[in-house]
């Protein structure tokens, strides 16, 4: 993980163990995390038709792995787990306001609440 920071590591007596046991590997692993990103900023540009061509394909590729209703759960888990905040959001939005998606949302989490 150290290898990927941008910042410099100090060690010392109160370091983790895994920390002193993989500090003289931590430049090796930096270096090569510099150049995998300096490679890829010098890739050419993905156009959006084409990032989402790509993306259809592969949703195509692995559809048979999708559990929708596994995604859905854990959909649900966040939503009930920040509806506040996303109410709250929703009632700030005009768009949303106008959709009443706020009002939505409660009922979708009241009516989910209530079979699980």
């Amino acid at each position: 993980m150290d290898s990927c920071s941008t910042s410099e590591h100090r060690l010392g007596k109160d370091s983790p163990s895994n920390k002193l046991l993989y500090a003289k590997d931590i430049p090796s692993y930096k270096s090569w995390v510099e150049r995998y990103y300096a490679d890829i900023a010098k890739l050419p540009a993905i156009s959006d038709q084409d990032m989402n061509a790509y993306l259809a394909e592969q949703s195509r590729l692995h559809a048979v792995e999708f559990n929708m209703l596994s995604a859905l759960n854990e959909i649900y888990s966040y939503v009930s787990k920040y509806s506040e905040e996303l109410i709250g959001a929703l009632e700030q939005d005009e768009q949303a306001r106008r959709q009443r998606l706020a009002y939505k949302v409660e009922q979708l989490i009241n009516a989910m609440s209530i079979e699980s």
